[in-house]
């Protein structure tokens, strides 16, 4: 069960990654449906995870995880990472668990950990990338703001083909026009 909220919006909270959340993200990012979409090709053993839990929980590189919760439980993760201090930029990443894809949880969450990059770590830009057979993640970075802004041709080899990587990204002044 993840600890107390850091950010809290209508329906999602995002929770500090504690011990007590590796076994849900270690299950979660081996699920079939939910590793392709972030491009974990080969299975996370619990002991990479706790050793990743361990690394972020220390790391000082600017880097944030978050456990996305709704009514307490977790449903995903959400990391603000790529951290680029002299350009001021930032990337956000984020996997739910199956059984809640389609319900907003993404978009509240996306939008939440957004406009926290912008007020609390000062960034000038946020951006995404998705890879072109992920059509849910297209519109969630869209519904928030993101423009795209490229194409990493062929960037991607999963599942035996080559795919692109599509790049979205939203400037600090944009987020606070919407």
């Amino acid at each position: 069960m993840p600890g107390r909220p850091f950010i809290s919006g209508e329906r999602v909270d995002l929770c500090p990654v504690s011990e007590d959340d590796v076994d849900f993200l270690h299950d979660t990012i081996n699920d079939p449906a939910v590793w392709p979409p972030v491009g974990a090709r080969t299975p996370v053993t619990e002991r990479e995870e706790r050793e990743w839990y361990e690394e972020q929980a220390s790391a000082d590189n600017g880097t944030v995880n978050f456990v996305v919760a709704v009514d307490g439980a977790p449903i995903g993760s959400l990391g603000v990472h790529g951290v680029d201090d002299t350009n001021g930029s930032a990337e956000l990443g984020v996997f739910l668990a199956e059984d809640h894809w389609g319900e907003g949880y993404g978009t509240e969450a996306g939008r939440l950990a957004t406009t926290y990059a912008f007020d609390q770590h000062r960034r000038h830009r946020v951006f995404a990338r998705v890879f072109e057979d992920n059509q849910a993640s297209m519109r969630v970075r869209e519904r928030l703001g993101f423009e795209r802004e490229g194409t990493h041709r062929d960037a991607m080899f999963l599942h035996g083909e080559y795919l692109d990587v599509h790049c979205y990204g939203v400037l600090e002044s944009e987020w606070r026009d919407q």
